[in-house]
């Protein structure tokens, strides 16, 4: 809390359930309705400024007075009376600030239950990371513990006040399941049971959060009280809703009672998905009403209903938004659910989506796992289209480049409705799909009149109707540049709305240069923003657009200027706050295309050809240092080829353990993607190999192997480009890794023996031992029979292993006796193969060697369980799959899980084997794994243990 706060520190907020103060222990009297109101909007936005036009909004909507904003700063000025008694008139005090156009109320955690909630909701989550299960369920509960009904409870809640008092219950409700499901996973469901009878009750259609009660509810032993609350929810969705309970109450009913549901689990579990990917509608929007009734009317066209409409026009246009709202005006006719992607085909760093990407993430939505969806494009296509045979379901494509863009996308279904939004007038889909196409030109005259009505209120634009007019003429009636004017108005309310116009005026007429093929006619427009930015802020937006995206993170954007984070922080909040930019997740940062656009033409104009080239050396050696120190957090004895230190001004990011190097990875694979993909045309090939490589431990162990080979074939392309042989092997071998994992050990071969051609040609010694070990990996693998040529790879272990001694290298050496011993003990020497497995154990202790240790574990059980050891076999298995969770390694894991419940079997416990054959089932489930383990067990054969003990 600042120091100002000191001699205020008894005051205390609530506005999850009614809006209400107390200093000490005195609750305050907040006044009349439209006073605790606004003081539930602030309280709502946290500490953060609410513009003036928000708090307008949130007392009459679309009606607002005259005198609207006279009347919000006198209620603003009794709240600080309130708060602060003995005040002098039109003093500010320290708790109610004004904020640029707006009001900030200054709270946090320490005082304010919103912040105190938020920061208890991330501590859980942060517990649940590291595995502490018992402090998250605490945590949760502590947070939950401050909401006592709806947000402002009591208060009318209007319609420019309800988007943010319901995006607030539903955060609320998203962690109170979080908390069942955290409770149910480690047997405290007893700690949050009273409480979720509390919380469930606030929202009685949440199927979410009532499947989780009934779950509590059985787990506590209350089957009784569980039937009834189960029965009350479906009556309530029955009777006010018209639907049927969804997938997760239907599968916690099934629970209750008894059914296991495991025989055919996987089509079932297709089949309950239901996805629900629209974005928000525009709270602000307006207009577009002649649009909208046409393609509702194609839509329920009783002979020839849509079934694929085709939204274009010019950039800014507002086709996604139109888009979005017809969609969920539609979506109840699509019962099924709703996918949505942005295909980013005229994003202008050039990394459009490719369709392959789009089809795969459709395909995960609809619950399929990644090891049913086939590598090839058409095989893909046909899967999903058999998936959406039958059903009702909305797709939205938006931002498509061309035909071929959207093609396999189209579910072909005639029950499916696909909208697709281009700035191309795609004449192929409407000749060859039937497409219905829909143009949207300038807004009417009264519909932008309307728009700007809406955003800046309406009392402030009939009192200047003809600045108004103006604006929306020198806008050209483009909603992009509407949109733009009117936010800026709104952020300045004394700023006459004529003085607004008389800028558009003196921009020389920028704006009426609008055509199809010009993105330069909103120079004017954004150049209000980009004036008000300090000299660092414009330069870093500058700079920024020539990044390839989609994203940036903060630390990333301080490289690219050369600055420390604190430095580019404070001037992103800049470009933030001037709407230049969007913080779409906490720290990530994106552009709008058009405003990138405008960037990148500011920058040509501006900066030199070497300012340019200097920025984006720094932003590739931050991710090549970044990546390859964050990479050998996940694999610390992986050998790395010698690189230059990176460009001055140049702060790589650090990872302290694997948890957060994997986030790390997360949260940048798509821009790293991304660079590899640029580099060689952007000049920086042997950046982009290096990066991908550093990415391999992070693609096996999260399982995501169809990335993991678009990302290296990119690599490999970059390296060929400027006939880098050390990085075409390093990316072959990698590649090789990836089509293993894949199953396809074919190609897994075919690519180590090219590598081992590279080696012999560039007189590698060392580097074969590697590539000896990993043709070993794949010929024990070879063919659908996970028992493959163990003899011939037993061969490539044994030179592998004189080549790492020769080296002195010890990890190497134990990776390539643990080779032997597995294919000793595949080859039924199982006295060698413990002999083997041992040596290898002390080695991997030598080297500290975790991941290692942990194979070992589960082999050890292996050759145990082969000599009916069972006990011995348990005790090892348990402690590889220990190790393994504990090295965040989920493949290991559910390996280990596998064979620690074929040990328990033979032990004689069906019951606990079963249950870890199940947990095993359900991590697969949730993954994109194609097999798993020391033995790569497939998903399926996990699925057929469990089915084999129910007919025992």
């Amino acid at each position: 809390m600042p120091a100002a706060y000191d001699d205020l520190a008894g005051l205390r907020f609530s506005v999850l359930g009614p809006v209400r103060v107390w200093r000490g222990d005195e609750e305050l009297d907040l006044g009349p309705p439209q006073q605790r109101l606004i003081l539930a909007v602030l309280l709502v936005h946290a500490g953060q400024p609410v513009p003036l036009s928000e708090l307008i909004g949130a007392l009459w909507g679309e009606d607002a007075p005259a005198s609207a904003a006279n009347v919000v700063h006198r209620n603003v000025g009794q709240l600080r009376r309130v708060l602060e008694p003995g005040l002098p008139l039109r003093a500010t005090g320290e708790w109610l600030l004004r904020d640029g156009g707006g009001y900030r109320l200054r709270v946090d955690e320490e005082c304010a239950d919103v912040p105190r909630f938020r920061l208890l909701v991330g501590r859980a989550r942060e517990a649940v990371t590291r595995e502490d299960p018992d402090a998250a369920v605490r945590l949760f509960v502590e947070a939950l513990g401050l909401w006592h009904d709806r947000c402002a409870a009591g208060l009318r809640r209007s319609a420019g006040a309800e988007p943010g008092f319901a995006a607030l219950d539903r955060e609320c409700l998203s962690a109170a399941a979080e908390m069942a499901d955290v409770a149910l996973e480690c047997g405290a469901a007893g700690e949050v049971l009273d409480l979720l009878r509390v919380l469930a009750p606030l929202d009685p259609l949440n199927e979410e959060l009532h499947a989780r009660l009934v779950l509590v509810l059985a787990a506590e032993g209350h089957r009784a009280e569980a039937l009834a609350v189960h029965r009350a929810v479906v009556g309530r969705l029955v009777d006010e809703l018209g639907i049927d309970p969804g997938p997760r109450l239907r599968a916690a009913h099934e629970q209750l009672l008894g059914d296991d549901g495991q025989d055919g689990r996987r089509d079932q579990v297709i089949d309950l998905i239901r996805p629900a990917q629209l974005p928000n509608d525009l709270p602000t929007f307006s207009g577009r009403d002649a649009e909208l009734a046409g393609m509702l009317t194609a839509l329920h066209d009783e002979h020839h209903p849509m079934a694929l409409a085709l939204i274009d026009g010019m950039p800014g246009a507002g086709k996604t938004t139109v888009a979005v709202r017809f969609a969920r005006e539609a979506a109840d006719a699509f019962p099924d659910g709703q996918l949505f992607v942005n295909l980013r085909g005229f994003d202008p760093s050039g990394s459009v989506m490719g369709t392959a990407e789009a089809l795969r993430g459709f395909l995960y939505a609809l619950g399929m796992p990644s090891n049913r969806i086939p590598p090839d494009l058409d095989a893909q296509t046909g899967l999903y289209r058999s998936l959406l045979r039958g059903k009702r379901m909305l797709v939205v494509l938006d931002n498509a480049r061309d035909v071929d863009h959207v093609l396999p996308l189209i579910p072909g279904a005639p029950d499916c409705l696909t909208i697709v939004t281009s700035r191309n007038r795609l004449t192929g889909l409407v000749a060859a799909e039937g497409a219905r196409p829909f143009t949207l030109d300038p807004m009417p005259v009264d519909e932008a009149r309307t728009m700007v009505a809406l955003r800046l209120g309406a009392a402030r634009s009939a009192a200047e109707p003809d600045a108004v007019d103006e604006i929306v003429a020198m806008c050209g009636r483009l909603p992009l540049a509407l949109a733009v004017v009117s936010a800026r108005a709104a952020a300045y309310p004394d700023v006459p709305l004529s003085a607004i116009a008389r800028e558009l005026r003196d921009a020389q007429g920028g704006l009426d240069a609008f055509s199809y093929d010009d993105t330069s006619d909103l120079r004017a427009v954004f150049s209000w923003s980009y004036r008000t930015l300090s000299p660092r802020a414009a330069r870093l937006f500058r700079l920024l657009a020539r990044h390839w995206g989609p994203d940036i993170s903060t630390p990333a954007s301080a490289s690219l200027l050369g600055v420390d984070v604190r430095t580019a922080r404070a001037a992103l909040g800049e470009l933030t706050r001037t709407r230049l930019m969007t913080e779409h997740r906490p720290g990530r940062f994106q552009f709008h295309d058009l405003i990138r656009v405008y960037g990148l033409e500011l920058g040509d104009g501006l900066d030199t050809e070497q300012d340019r080239r200097e920025a984006l050396r720094r932003t590739a050696d931050h991710y090549l240092h970044s990546a390859h120190g964050i990479g050998l957090v996940l694999q610390p004895h992986q050998p790395s080829s010698p690189q230059a230190p990176p460009a001055p001004g140049v702060t790589p990011e650090v990872a302290r353990d694997r948890d957060r190097a994997m986030a790390w990875f997360r949260a940048e694979q798509h821009v790293l993607h991304n660079f590899v993909d640029q580099a060689a045309e952007r000049g920086f090939a042997d950046h982009a190999w290096r990066i991908a490589v550093s990415m391999q431990e992070f693609f096996q162990r999260q399982g995501v192997h169809l990335s993991w080979a678009a990302t290296m074939r990119a690599a490999l392309r970059a390296a060929r480009s400027v006939d880098d042989q050390v990085g075409e092997a390093r990316t072959l071998r990698s590649l090789a890794g990836a089509h293993y994992f894949m199953g396809d050990t074919e190609g897994a071969l075919a690519h180590l023996r090219r590598t081992a051609e590279l080696l012999d040609r560039l007189g590698w010694v060392d580097d074969q031992a590697y590539v000896q070990r990993n043709i070993g990996d794949v010929l024990a693998r070879r063919g659908q029979d996970v028992y493959g040529d163990h003899a011939g790879a037993f061969g490539y272990y044994e030179r592998a292993h004189r080549l790492y001694r020769d080296m002195g290298h010890v990890g190497g050496v134990a990776i390539s006796l643990e080779g032997m011993g597995v294919c000793a003990l595949r080859l039924g020497r199982t006295d060698e193969a413990l002999d083997l497995l041992d040596r290898a154990m002390g080695m991997f202790r030598q080297a500290d060697d975790l991941n290692g240790q942990a194979n070992c574990w589960a082999e050890f059980g292996e050759a145990h369980l082969r000599l009916h050891r069972y006990e011995e076999a348990v005790t090892c298995l348990q402690r590889a799959v220990d190790m393994h969770r504990a090295q965040a390694s989920l493949v290991g894991e559910v390996g280990s899980l596998v064979l620690l419940g074929d040990a328990h079997v033979g032990a004689g416990d069906p019951v606990r084997a079963r249950g870890l054959w199940q947990e095993a089932s359900a991590l697969v489930e949730n993954s994109r794994i194609h097999r798993v383990g020391p033995s790569l067990f497939t998903p399926e054969e996990v699925r057929k243990r469990i089915a084999r003990l129910d007919r025992a």
